[in-house]
């Protein structure tokens, strides 16, 4: 295992020196903090994983760190904070995901953080096994960053919890704690959040619709190993010391859909977070996703083949959460002239933003049933959700990992208010589609598409072919779908 960290450990120091990669290469010697960390393929990218001792439960909780200006200090503050409870209930904190959500991400303030989370994390013994950079605005976080984590520990199964059953969910001094057995099963997180989306549910004062966002973001990057999540944890920041019954009901909901359990831990970030006009709650959403993956998937990965057909999925018009700053400031634009002509005072209260906002605020489709259907019945030899990078992040460049090359026909359309947007905008196709779904959740690549369109179908969503996998170049070509150049938009994935 310590093999497998130390070559991770050298190839992540080799990446560049944008935000979420420097905080990858100062975080990654805290891996060798425990041999129960171990790194998958550590030349490829590496996936990191846990491994369970015989006789222990895993145990998940969340946490943010305390309100301190000094940068460093509230980051360490925030490993002291998930050590200490998970020695609450007699358990061995191992290893913690990280969530930084920055005004800016300056790279003086990624210092600070990165200062005082390898400090603890040293000093505690626990690796950072994973994270999460967002850069939300100066309009979102009041100050340079607000650093939040999930912690996941070990505990003897001989330890009696205050749970009827495992898997199962408590609350111990404000804190809620989600446990279940691995089965001797490889354990792993990921992590992502809402973003700035979360403004237009503030609008609308329907915050448990961020949790739908939250969950795609992270279960659907979940599927693409084919890893089952057992916990989604999620650090729900407001403006004011509350609890929302609404969104612990809708994430129960969500967790009994998923056949998992799904745990909110509120924080009062006060002035650390804005509304979106100062006079509305504020709040943040953001966390991780605890998985298990079996052995043979571990050494089977998911992988597109030459020949395999791609399938595209649609559900009810959305944005998902990826590319919403930019969108924000677009609809802002088009919302003044609305307002001046209208007399309204917000641009969301006019008859056309009340239009527009259906479908701004309308929670991303959460692949992830249909995604793991279609992997356990053998329909799918690989998936991807079209959020954070979109087509070229999300979709050309894994594919160009493997040398493989999509070229897509009649995907399906924008919505025509997104498009008005892009219009209004004057935005290319070509940035359009490398930050926006424009009208696609996701898609799979299979060999037996009929079998596949009907799985998705029985989901309540839409599917069609739109092209073949081939070799000879890499990345996707959106056919008939025209570039600044006149040409076919083309995503290489370099």
């Amino acid at each position: 295992m310590s093999a497998n960290v130390d070559d991770y450990i050298k190839n992540v120091i080799a990446l560049g020196d944008e935000g979420s990669d420097f905080l990858n290469k100062r975080l990654a010697p805290t891996l060798k903090n425990s041999r129960l960390v171990d790194v998958l393929n550590p030349g490829m990218g590496g996936q990191r994983v846990l491994r369970v001792p015989e006789g222990r439960l895993v145990v998940v909780h969340s946490a943010a760190g305390e309100h301190h200006d000094d940068l460093k200090s509230h980051a360490a503050s925030l490993i002291d904070r998930l050590v200490v409870s998970a020695w609450a209930i007699h358990a061995t904190p191992i290893a913690l995901a990280d969530v930084v959500d920055a005004s800016t991400g300056a790279r003086s303030d990624l210092e600070c953080i990165a200062e005082g989370l390898v400090e603890k994390a040293n000093y505690h013994g626990v690796a950072v096994l994973n994270g999460e950079l967002a850069i939300l605005g100066s309009d979102i976080i009041a100050k340079q960053a607000n650093v939040s984590g999930t912690m996941i520990s070990f505990v003897s199964k001989n330890v009696k919890l205050p749970i009827d059953s495992v898997p199962g969910t408590f609350s111990n001094n404000g804190i809620r704690y989600a446990v279940f057995d691995a089965g001797h099963k490889a354990v792993s997180i990921n992590s992502d959040g809402v973003g700035t989306k979360v403004k237009w549910y503030e609008m609308i004062g329907e915050y448990q619709q961020a949790l739908y966002d939250s969950v795609a973001m992270k279960v659907d990057d979940s599927a693409k190993s084919g890893a089952k999540v057992m916990v989604i944890a999620d650090v729900v920041e407001t403006t004011e010391e509350v609890v929302l019954p609404v969104m612990e009901a809708k994430a129960l909901d969500i967790g009994n859909k998923l056949n998992a359990s799904y745990i909110l831990q509120f924080v009062n970030a006060g002035n650390r977070l804005k509304s979106y006009n100062g006079r509305a709650l504020g709040f943040n959403v953001s966390g991780s996703a605890v998985c298990v993956i079996d052995e043979e998937r571990l050494c089977n990965p998911l992988k597109p083949s030459i020949g395999d057909y791609v399938v595209a999925i649609r559900g009810k018009p959305n944005p998902r959460s990826n590319g919403i700053t930019s969108k924000r400031k677009i609809i802002n634009e088009m919302g003044s002239a609305w307002c001046q002509k209208s007399g309204a005072s917000e641009w969301h209260q006019t008859s056309e933003g009340k239009q527009f906002l259906e479908f701004l605020a309308q929670p991303s489709t959460v692949l992830y049933p249909v995604f793991m259907d279609l992997i356990g019945k053998g329909f799918a030899s690989s998936v991807y959700h079209i959020s954070g990078g979109a087509y070229n992040g999300k979709f050309a460049r894994p594919l160009a990992k493997h040398g493989l090359f999509a070229q897509l026909k009649d995907i399906f359309s924008p919505d025509w208010r997104e498009m008005a947007m892009v219009k209004f905008a004057n935005v290319p196709l070509e940035k359009a589609y490398a930050q926006w779904p424009m009208g696609n959740d996701g898609f799979v690549t299979t060999s037996n598409p009929v079998e596949a369109m009907q799985v998705i179908q029985k989901h309540g969503l839409e599917a069609k072919v739109v092209g073949r996998v081939e070799s000879g170049r890499t990345g996707v070509e959106l056919v008939g779908i025209k570039a600044s150049d006149g040409k076919n938009v083309y995503f290489s994935g370099g």
